[in-house]
């Protein structure tokens, strides 16, 4: 007794001829399908490694951007605060200076200065800063290359077109002289 179950089964008249191939073409349809089901299998299983990689790698290209941010943002804190330190301007000493009142996040702030400092940071030639919660008179010129930086760290920065004396054209008091005493 050599040979398959099938020929075996043939050869005692068990089962038909047509019986026989039918069963042969089914087992190898279900061979066929499950070849194409362990292909498709096989590409699915890859597809999820690629999805999960390029997962990874967008979530680590985002780290390394945001890292990069970080990094430009204090070179440019340490930049800035270089600036207004080189460029820190004295206020002056004594209790008889007058008094420059300003707003910073809303509150008025005061700062004394000396009476020609007063007049220039009027005019807008002198710029008040903050760093580190105290403030600083430094030159409008470097105010202007903070600004660019990081507009925060500039209090106040005064246009000095708009205070200048002489662009007043149709002054009503221009014939009133003004006392040289005079103090506001």
């Amino acid at each position: 007794m050599a040979g398959s179950l099938q020929d075996q089964l043939l050869g005692a008249g068990l089962i038909k001829d047509q019986d026989a191939k039918n069963i042969k073409a089914k087992k190898r349809k279900a061979e066929k399908q499950n070849r194409k089901n362990k292909v498709e299998l096989e590409n699915e299983a890859a597809k999820l490694a690629e999805q999960a990689r390029e997962e990874q790698r967008r979530k680590s290209q985002e780290l390394n951007e945001q890292r990069q941010k970080e990094v430009e943002q204090k070179a440019i804190a340490a930049q800035i605060k270089q600036i207004i330190e080189m460029n820190s301007i004295f206020k002056g000493k004594g209790d008889d200076l007058p008094v420059y009142n300003f707003t910073d996040f809303n509150k008025v702030k005061t700062i004394y200065v000396t009476a020609k400092n007063h007049d220039l940071i009027a005019r807008g030639r002198i710029a008040i800063a903050r760093l580190n919660n105290a403030y600083h008179l430094i030159p409008a010129e470097a105010a202007v290359k903070i600004k660019e930086r990081d507009a925060d760290y500039i209090v106040l920065l005064n246009d000095p077109l708009a205070n200048d004396d002489d662009t007043v054209e149709d002054d009503p008091y221009a014939d009133y002289q003004i006392p040289d005493d005079l103090m506001w």
